[in-house]
């Protein structure tokens, strides 16, 4: 089991117009101070970069020892929609990501595709899915989905599409706090954790003496164990306060889990 660090937990930063923290400080600071093996990257962290720049991060995260092995696009495409302009341009900008991912040496690409529940809406969804998933074939990138609004809102609709889409290239994005929005949260990672080699270990409020406090952060890690999970799992802080110490008590708990459940 691989633990890797999810670049989003520090995007205020990154984005900040005083820039104290770049894209290319993080594999190195992930690393050293995180202890922590891969990256995953989101795709508005990329904005307005080139094919250059692309490759610049991915020799750095090299050589840092923090390879770059997911890319996550974080809105919804929906691919539901009728004929119009917006699904081409939706899978024209799925395939695009996919294209990134590769030049970055990322393994997967996560995306959240909604639509409406009707049976023709999903049918459309299903069909332009396949058209990325071809793409997907082609660069020998995993395509991952993460549920969202509609066909994909929960576990069960969720594996349903990437069983009518098909192929060994497209699998499930689980999500800690996704899960934590449902019922029973570490059904939903047991579910979908072995759809996909990613999982991310979302975490969002802390109480003052290191409890998660939004859901069960635990209870979700001791899913992935019950499961015999071994793939990635990304740690990302979604919070504002403290963030190095909540990305360190979210491993801590994460890895205190997997070892418990494994005794």
């Amino acid at each position: 089991m691989l633990l890797i660090f999810s670049a989003a937990t520090f995007r205020a930063s990154i984005k900040s117009s005083r820039r104290k923290l770049t894209l290319g400080d993080l594999p190195k600071l992930a690393r050293e101070d995180f202890e922590l093996s891969g990256l995953l990257v989101t795709t508005d962290l990329l904005a307005g970069w080139d094919i250059p720049d692309i490759e610049r991060l991915r020799v750095q995260a090299d050589k840092a020892g923090c390879p770059c092995l997911a890319l996550v696009e974080p809105d919804p495409h929906d691919l539901g929609l009728l004929k119009n302009d917006r699904p081409d341009q939706s899978i024209d900008r799925m395939q695009r990501v996919l294209l990134a991912a590769h030049r970055m040496g990322c393994s997967a690409v996560g995306f959240r595709v909604s639509g409406s529940n009707d049976s023709a809406a999903k049918d459309r969804l299903v069909a332009r899915l396949k058209i990325v998933v071809a793409e997907a074939e082609k660069l020998d990138v995993n395509l991952l989905l993460a549920m969202a609004k509609g066909p994909t809102e929960t576990a069960e609709g969720l594996i349903d599409t990437i069983k009518r889409v098909g192929g060994f290239r497209i699998g499930a994005l689980a999500d800690f706090q996704d899960a934590g929005a449902t019922d029973d949260p570490a059904d939903t990672v047991r579910r979908l954790a072995p759809y996909g080699p990613l999982v991310i270990a979302s975490s969002v409020e802390f109480d003052d003496e290191g409890n998660h406090t939004r859901y069960d952060l635990a209870s979700c890690a001791n899913a992935l164990a019950d499961v015999g999970y071994d793939g990635a799992i990304a740690i990302e802080y979604r919070g504002a306060k403290a963030i190095e110490e909540c990305v360190a008590a979210t491993k801590t708990i994460v890895e205190n889990a997997l070892t418990e459940t494994q005794k």
